[in-house]
């Protein structure tokens, strides 16, 4: 399956394929230590972004993973403010906001085969956190993965307890809670929250 060049998330808001040219923006987004405070691996420079960026496109390819970056239009044609989603050119370079991924069964050796099932992932930048902008990303990629995997009955999204935005982020894009995972030590200390989307009625 072809990931979309281009998914409108709302106004001045995008998803796209990552592009060699995000090494940059990549590794200064992973600099912010509440970001590295949840996520368990990043790059450091130029060889470790690209490493980063090759094993997203390599998932791409393969099917088990489908990573979009986030991008914030930088204004719009009459120059005053924000463009409009749809508006501006796809291939335009706004400012880099985050990470939404969509991660297919199985992603990793301890989970089983399932079509049924993906896990949605997902990260913003310091400088646009607070804006609602994930839950509008995270809603544009769930719409896209039932449309674009038939067999899906379900998205889950995970975090930790103590991850409270998360909890805010995934009800406002409509994963309500599920179920309350137990720690996991020493990768996953703290309990963790499941959130599920079903499938939208036909």
């Amino acid at each position: 399956m072809s990931m979309p060049a281009f998914l409108p998330a709302g106004p001045g808001l995008s998803l796209r394929p990552w592009r060699a040219r995000d090494a940059r923006e990549l590794i200064d987004a992973y600099r912010d230590p509440l970001l590295r405070q949840f996520t368990r691996t990043w790059p450091e420079d130029e060889a470790g972004a690209r490493a980063w960026l090759a094993r997203e496109e390599a998932g791409a390819r393969d099917g088990s993973r489908y990573s979009f970056a986030v991008e914030l239009a930088a204004q719009a044609p009459d120059g005053t403010g924000p463009a409009p989603s749809g508006v501006r050119d796809p291939a335009a370079t706004g400012l880099l906001a985050g990470c939404v991924v969509l991660k297919v069964f199985p992603h990793d050796d301890d989970r089983p085969a399932r079509t049924d099932t993906a896990e949605v992932g997902y990260w913003t930048t310091a400088s646009v956190r607070g804006r609602g902008l994930a839950g509008r990303a995270v809603l544009a990629l769930a719409d896209w993965a039932f449309t674009a995997l038939p067999a899906l009955t379900r998205l889950e999204l995970l975090h930790q307890v103590d991850n409270e935005p998360s909890c805010r982020v995934a009800e406002k894009a409509g994963f309500p809670h599920h179920e309350t995972l137990a720690p996991q030590p020493p990768v996953f200390p703290l309990p963790g929250h499941v959130h599920v989307r079903p499938r939208p009625a036909a």
